[in-house]
């Protein structure tokens, strides 16, 4: 979750004053509220950028038409999010859009005014917005209603993170984040406190509580995965991977992104073990030859570059191992020696590649490929292990090629 503190102030000194003591406190972004920019112009935003350099400054502008003219004001005086009325007409939010894409800043859509909050909250992420805020205002506060029961749908409704606002406090800040809330929005619970910094802090504290179960939930989950991986690993699939190594010249070790660098967490495992090593890509790598392993890391098998680098290994006349979720693939094709890692879980999973990463259905906690390279990782470091006592190799023995220029 991330602290959004609105200084819907009038008085830049006190603004700034609050703002120092939110952000020692902990706020993570800092809001010009409407009533500070109409009050100061642009110069309110200027001035707390320059001040707060380290935190998100919010231009909360509301703006309701020539979206694309406001965005580029509040982005040329330092803001890096910049509100738009949910109300106004689609070309200017779209506008605004295209202007924010083009200065590197935000689009956050209020909801405030809105009748049907779910289908617009739709509507608005087709249109590439940022962000969308479901807020009750002061006026609709003083009815007695709250964004609760329009935050449940929004979030079950679309993708993009979706903030929260109107009357929040340390009672009602706990149900918004089992909500689902991105993005909490607090005004006048700390801009009115007696203490702003303490205010600041209790919140912050509460969001704690949730940031350290969401960090165990991932790390159980992610080494239920490993678990999983290692129970269902194939005999014949490790023992082709291992004779492979045996019985090479040299080995060669690719993968792309992360993918790369448990590649080369590998590959200094095996130099280690004195094997004949090299990274594909690496400005001292030898030309691949007859009798030579490539080891081609790629959890889809379909990446451009791990596959190319297959064919020439194929042509050129040695061996593919290709690490991967799926046989199926192009590279598993390629490949002498396949070793499956299961990648992450899916709530669906379409047999076609390019339809896997259109839908993107994937749980959240292990995002573009992550429980694939963590199984990976972890399992090369278990064939590390069979090969040192392959060899009756010691840890001492291997220290003694470990690099001592460092």
């Amino acid at each position: 979750m991330i602290l959004q503190v609105a200084l819907d102030l009038t008085d830049i000194e006190q603004a700034i004053s609050i703002a120092e003591k939110a952000a020692r406190g902990g706020a993570h972004w800092l809001e010009v509220g409407t009533p500070l920019i109409k009050k100061e112009g642009m110069r309110a935003v200027e001035l707390l950028k320059r001040r707060f350099h380290d935190r998100k400054i919010v231009a909360d502008l509301k703006t309701m038409d020539t979206g694309a003219l406001e965005v580029e004001m509040a982005a040329r005086h330092g803001a890096d999010v910049v509100s738009i009325l949910g109300v106004a007409d689609d070309k200017t939010i779209k506008d605004a859009v295209e202007v924010a894409r083009r200065y590197g800043v935000k689009v956050m859509v209020d909801l405030i005014g809105v009748k049907d909050k779910v289908e617009r909250a739709k509507e608005l992420e087709k249109m590439g917005v940022h962000y969308i805020l479901v807020h009750t205002g002061i006026d609709e506060q003083a009815q007695g209603k709250n964004p609760l029961e329009d935050l449940e749908k929004v979030v079950k409704a679309v993708n993009v993170p979706v903030a929260v606002a109107g009357g929040l406090n340390l009672e009602t800040i706990p149900k918004v984040i089992e909500l689902g809330a991105t993005i909490i929005i607090v005004g006048g619970a700390i801009t009115k406190a007696k203490d702003p910094e303490e205010a600041t802090r209790k919140i912050i504290d509460l969001f704690w509580g949730e940031y350290m179960q969401t960090i165990k939930k991932a790390m159980k989950d992610i080494v239920e995965h490993v678990n999983n991986v290692a129970e269902n690993l194939r005999l014949e699939q490790v023992r082709g991977f291992v004779d492979a190594m045996i019985g090479a010249n040299k080995i060669f070790i690719y993968g792309a992104g992360r993918s790369g660098l448990v590649g080369k967490a590998f590959a200094m495992r095996l130099m280690h073990l004195d094997f004949n090593v090299y990274v594909v890509g690496e400005t001292i790598t030898p030309a691949f030859e007859r009798g030579d392993l490539l080891i081609a890391i790629s959890g889809s098998g379909e990446t451009t570059s791990i596959v190319d680098a297959a064919k020439i290994a194929k042509n050129v006349g040695g061996k593919v191992v290709a690490i991967t979720s799926y046989s199926n693939s192009t590279l598993g094709k390629l490949a002498d020696v396949v070793v499956e890692i299961p990648g992450r879980t899916k709530e669906d999973v379409p047999t076609d590649y390019i339809a896997r990463q259109m839908l993107t259905k994937y749980k959240w906690i292990a995002p573009m490929g992550t429980l694939f390279e963590d199984s990976t990782m972890v399992f090369l470091d278990g064939v590390i292990a069979l090969l040192m006592a392959t060899f009756q190799k010691t840890e001492k023995d291997m220290k003694r090629k470990h690099a001592t220029l460092e």
